[in-house]
């Protein structure tokens, strides 16, 4: 088992684009903003608290719009789906690390729900990290693991430019559970674009 795979959770995973959108939109609609306006702020691929401060908010009040939404939001848990061929993760014959930025109290009620907890040797929310890109790096390090034997498996724009920044592939997956659209992605140049999770088993 040479080979990691880190994987996004929310558009690459569970399809929980709407859930999150639409709480988000909700509370930030009862402060003033625009719709378009919460729309640009969330495709900045941030975590919560990133994206409220993104949006101005102080970190006090972006701590508690983040505790508002992640409350909406995990009344839907039990409603997210899996995206497609997300089954397929387990036969993968590599480590598989899961790294979020969504929170772990939405992440596990989620995996356990449609039983794919155990698909992932680890499991990271955003609570234990300030940002992403930083804590893949310390993680990298921290576990001798050589890049070109990292692969970042996402569905955003932004997961295209956190691999980059890394210096490891980026595999973006591309269907109806993803964030971000085709055509926006490939504009990036990820290093695979693929339309199902189980066509990762073909880079490997």
């Amino acid at each position: 088992m040479n080979k990691l795979l880190i994987f996004d959770f929310d558009g690459t995973i569970v399809d929980s684009k709407k859930a999150y959108y639409h709480a988000i939109e909700r509370y930030l609609k009862k402060l003033g903003l625009k719709k378009i306006n919460a729309d640009k702020a969330i495709d900045e691929g941030l975590s919560l608290m990133g994206t409220f401060k993104h949006l101005g908010f102080s970190r006090i009040r972006s701590w508690f719009l983040k505790r508002k939404v992640m409350k909406e939001v995990m009344r839907q848990a039990n409603e997210v789906k899996k995206c497609k061929d997300v089954n397929s993760i387990k036969k993968l014959k590599a480590k598989k690390i899961l790294v979020s930025n969504s929170l772990s109290e939405f992440i596990f009620p989620v995996l356990r729900h449609l039983r794919i907890e155990d698909d992932f040797d680890e499991i990271y929310g955003a609570e234990v990290f300030e940002n992403k890109e930083s804590f893949i790096r310390d993680y990298l390090k921290r576990n001798n693991i050589k890049k070109k034997d990292c692969y970042y498996i996402g569905d955003r724009v932004k997961d295209v430019m956190l691999a980059r920044n890394l210096g490891i592939k980026s595999i973006t997956i591309s269907n109806k559970c993803s964030w971000d659209s085709r055509q926006d992605v490939l504009k990036e140049k990820p290093d695979f674009m693929l339309f199902d999770l189980k066509d990762i088993k073909d880079i490997l």
